[in-house]
């Protein structure tokens, strides 16, 4: 078999590449190619393949081509993506994390209608959020294989949804009949260029649990159940309504989780000046008023408003790795707190790997008081934040 062949006979790196570089196309859509019906037609023959709950075939889909149909949709997509021109006038210039997004964003709105082909997801049912399948969830996997389809054959798109915000004004112009939920709306062209990059994500190992909510590994495991050595941690995360600055003013501040949390109930800071990567302080830390004992801690990472990351005990080989990320959400912040615990320099792992055959309940009972402390912590956070927001107001 060929070494670039998956075992099912798949080409991994051309797969692959399919699937981390089809991006949401806007800016560089080519409105003066025209894009052939056969083309469509291929991409939504191959749309049509994906699963649908039931093998209801209830997906349909709606092409526009004419001009003046095109305008009009142009021009309800134009009253709802308003706040994407505004942020524009606020964001351009600003090196703000949502820049290049919101000008993405912009750009569409103002040139809907100019794509040769305006592409309608649709499928017979309303919403009614019973949480059945068989509607949404057969649609959108379609959808997302049109997506796939027209990459690979030199086409790009948009995820566009705003027009479900008119779906009366729509229904109207295009004589979509009542039982029907649109979808998405495709700004269908050839793209200006193929050099389409994967875009920066989270590695799964930040971002898929296991058997627990907000249980993670640094690595994966030979056989599924955890190890010291996979680097076992706690993710614990919550939304506040505040901005990134106000987060970060009371997480960056050492002493402020000694109002939220049973076993962290204060720091000094060792280190003189700025705080930043390599400053030191010292953790005091109690179990219930029964046992007290300070750990040094390294600050490894220290990006404004947006991380701070320290180590205890070794910076080189630490007994646990704590963090907080900020990031924007919305009108607020998202606030992530996480940990991972060290393979040595620290009590847990050599009681987990006393006996080999309990490490894995040794490490899930120890990240259960991890996480509801952790919880604690941020929402403590939240509480104070949002409601110094409600003072305010």
């Amino acid at each position: 078999m060929n070494d670039d062949l998956s075992e099912s006979g798949f080409d991994l790196a051309q797969v692959d590449r399919l699937l981390t570089t089809t991006r949401a196309v806007r800016k560089r859509l080519d409105f003066s190619r025209e894009v052939t019906d056969e083309l469509l037609f291929e991409c939504i023959d191959l749309a049509e393949q994906a699963p649908t709950g039931g093998n209801d075939a209830s997906r349909r889909w709606l092409i526009i081509r004419d001009q003046s149909l095109k305008d009009q949709l142009g021009v309800l997509y134009a009253e709802v993506g308003t706040l994407f021109l505004k942020a524009r006038g606020r964001l351009d210039g600003t090196g703000h994390p949502k820049e290049h997004i919101v000008s993405s964003s912009a750009y569409l709105v103002e040139n809907f209608s100019k794509a040769p082909a305006l592409v309608i997801c649709a499928i017979w049912g309303i919403h009614d959020n019973s949480g059945r399948p068989g509607l949404f969830d057969s649609a959108i996997p379609s959808a997302w294989s049109f997506n796939l389809a027209l990459r690979s054959r030199g086409l790009g798109t948009a995820y566009a949804t705003m027009l479900n915000e008119k779906p009366s004004e729509v229904a109207e112009l295009l004589g979509i009949p009542d039982g029907v939920t649109t979808l998405v709306c495709f700004p269908v062209a050839h793209t200006i260029g193929h050099d389409f990059s994967p875009a920066v994500r989270r590695p799964a190992s930040n971002i898929a649990y296991f058997d627990q909510w907000g249980f993670t590994r640094e690595q994966p495991s030979i056989d599924g159940s955890s190890r010291i050595a996979d680097g076992p941690g706690v993710v614990a995360e919550i939304d506040t309504d505040a901005r990134p600055k106000a987060v970060w003013e009371v997480v960056s501040d050492i002493n402020m989780p000694a109002l939220f949390s049973e076993e962290f109930v204060g720091a000094d800071w060792i280190t003189e000046g700025e705080v930043g990567v390599g400053s030191k302080f010292k953790g005091k830390n109690s179990i219930r008023g029964v046992r007290e004992w300070e750990t040094e801690c390294i600050v490894t990472r220290w990006i404004e408003k947006q991380e701070f990351e320290w180590r205890i005990t070794d910076q080189d080989n630490p007994g646990a790795i704590w963090r907080f990320e900020l990031a924007e959400q919305g009108p607020g912040t998202r606030l992530r707190f996480s940990m991972v615990i060290g393979k040595e320099n620290n009590g847990t792992a050599p009681r987990a790997q006393e006996d080999p055959s309990k490490e894995d309940e040794v490490l899930f009972q120890r990240r259960l008081i991890h996480k509801a402390n952790m919880q604690r912590v941020v929402e403590g956070v939240k509480s104070l934040v949002d409601d110094e927001i409600n003072a305010d107001q």
